[in-house]
């Protein structure tokens, strides 16, 4: 079984999409997990209970006088498995905040378990870390059909649950689970206007997985890209597991589309753009939120994927931005070198770190939720949270990414709109 203790008890859900972060020559460490400080303007926290059900603090499993215990399920092995790195950003972060005092004093505790990319896997291990291990909070990634599965029985316990990619139209009765990332829906209609109004396109195209949670996403590009009367000259769903798009590579170059969202995961919009480049078909191509924005997917496309553009929740490494961060994690992991991968693990920390805060000295996972309801807030390297009554989703914003000399920068800062 993975069981790794790292400072909290959250888990974390990190879902990309159906868009599984998958890259070939993955390994595990075991590594510990760490943190730094929350950042930004302090978020104004009301007494409501607005949807929860609950009044008062509510219950403090995973609470002591000195210590947090918080829950990361993460699909370390299986079908989408994370790359390491990630691990060191949470570990990274949490160190970085106990050895400033903690959270009011309690230092946190994570214990990460292993989804192993699947759903059924994933509640398992929920039951366990809340029955068992009795954590405070569970923060989820994985492909984006289980964090839905995850989240809703995250929700029906009762539990507080972070989702790091967020399933479109997020349940509004799903009142302890918190989106930390843009709407599928919202993102597909954002990724249609940057193409017309930004990159000037007429003629669009977008490959996508075959999984019906992206559905929401395809569709509101496409009825987007009608509105602004561009031409869809291609859409196609494609196997995520398959190796051989010459026959898409063909049609898109036949398209003559001079942008196309690669709704995938990393492997996979790779292998499709290796072989659209050796068939003479280079245009734009372009990842969506928490799918392939990583600098280490243009090891496996160095020359196909160049000029690229990705939405992003999380700020490219050369951001001054991210200097905490990348000092903490060198710090920590002497001789290693800081790459994006861990700004996830650090990025949602944060926001995690920043809702324990504002709960109080009255910490219960009922004032925990109410906390992150209303959390309005600007992390060092994640988008910027506005939570409110209702509001689900709290982060329908995103940064636009553009590949320069094999890695990610910044195009344009966190926005809703173009």
């Amino acid at each position: 079984m993975q069981h790794r203790m790292i400072g909290v008890v959250v888990t974390l859900v990190l879902v990309c999409g159906a868009c599984g972060a998958r890259f070939k020559g993955h390994e595990e460490t075991g590594a510990p997990a760490g943190a730094p400080t929350p950042s930004g303007p302090a978020a104004t926290v009301t007494t409501t209970t607005v949807g929860s059900g609950e009044s008062g603090p509510g219950p403090t499993p995973g609470i002591s006088a000195t210590q947090i215990t918080i829950g990361y399920l993460l699909p370390i092995t299986g079908a989408a498995p994370i790359p390491v790195q990630f691990d060191r950003g949470v570990n990274a972060y949490w160190n970085y905040i106990n050895a400033h005092n903690g959270i009011g004093g309690r230092k946190v505790k994570v214990i990460i378990e292993d989804t192993q990319s699947q759903a059924e896997v994933g509640k398992d291990k929920a039951k366990k870390l809340i029955e068992d291990d009795h954590v405070f909070a569970i923060v989820v990634l994985d492909r984006l059909e289980n964090q839905q599965a995850i989240g809703e029985y995250l929700n029906s316990r009762r539990v507080p649950n972070i989702e790091i990619q967020t399933p479109a139209n997020l349940a509004p009765a799903q009142v302890w689970s918190f989106g930390v990332t843009i709407d599928h829906a919202v993102q597909g209609a954002l990724v249609a206007d940057y193409f017309v109004k930004v990159l000037h396109a007429q003629k669009v195209a977008i490959v996508s997985e075959n999984t019906p949670t992206l559905d929401p996403g395809r569709n509101a590009f496409t009825k987007e890209v009608k509105a602004l009367h561009a031409d869809l000259a291609y859409s196609k769903t494609v196997e995520g597991q398959a190796n051989d798009f010459s026959n898409e590579a063909l049609a898109l170059s036949n398209s003559g589309a001079t942008a196309v969202w690669l709704y995938m995961a990393p492997t996979t919009a790779a292998t499709l753009a290796n072989q659209a480049d050796a068939a003479g078909f280079h245009p734009i191509w372009f990842a969506n939120s928490i799918s392939w924005a990583f600098d280490l997917t243009f090891s496996v496309g160095p020359k196909s994927l160049k000029g690229a553009r990705a939405f992003s929740p999380w700020l490219p490494l050369s951001d001054p931005r991210t200097a905490t961060y990348k000092k903490a994690y060198v710090d920590q992991n002497p001789g290693a070198t800081p790459d994006d991968l861990g700004l996830v693990g650090w990025g949602v920390g944060q926001i995690v770190a920043k809702g324990l805060e504002n709960a109080g000295p009255h910490l219960g996972q009922n004032s925990f939720r109410d906390a992150l309801q209303h959390l309005h807030f600007r992390p060092d390297v994640w988008a910027p949270v506005d939570f409110k009554d209702g509001v689900r989703e709290g982060a329908n914003v995103v940064a636009v990414l553009k590949e320069d000399g094999g890695h990610w920068v910044l195009e344009h800062d966190f926005t809703g709109s173009f």
